[in-house]
């Protein structure tokens, strides 16, 4: 009977111990990752670069002229135009440093879309 309970306990031990863990795992997993879509002409590409590296935080530039594979990504979000910075799963088409720092505090999750408010007949 006893070497049936050891393995019991364990499990139990395990879960819990994840379940006490599982809050911290954000602050555990490190900073997002920052992927900065850009072009060798783009004055804003460079003003991002220049923002990430002045904070300290590193990131992937993808030139989308010279790259086809990063074009290609760069297509599949939908956007027009560069800088395209994407922070964790929070996509930024543009330079703008609020949507930068509220991307890298949110820790690079990307915000709830707002419910759209209708009014009258449809």
């Amino acid at each position: 009977m006893p070497a049936k309970f050891f393995p019991t306990a364990l499990v139990v031990t395990l879960a819990l111990l994840a379940a006490l863990l599982a809050p911290q795992a954000p602050a555990l997993a490190g900073p997002p990752k920052v992927e900065i879509f850009v072009t060798s002409w783009c004055p804003y590409c460079t003003k991002t670069k220049a923002y990430f590296d002045s904070k300290g935080i590193a990131y992937t530039a993808f030139d989308i002229e010279k790259d086809p594979v990063a074009n290609m990504r760069y297509q599949k979000f939908g956007q027009r135009g560069v800088p395209l910075v994407v922070i964790g799963d929070a996509v930024i088409p543009g330079y703008s440093v609020a949507e930068f720092e509220k991307a890298l505090s949110a820790g690079g999750k990307a915000a709830p879309a707002q419910p759209k408010m209708v009014f009258g007949k449809q």
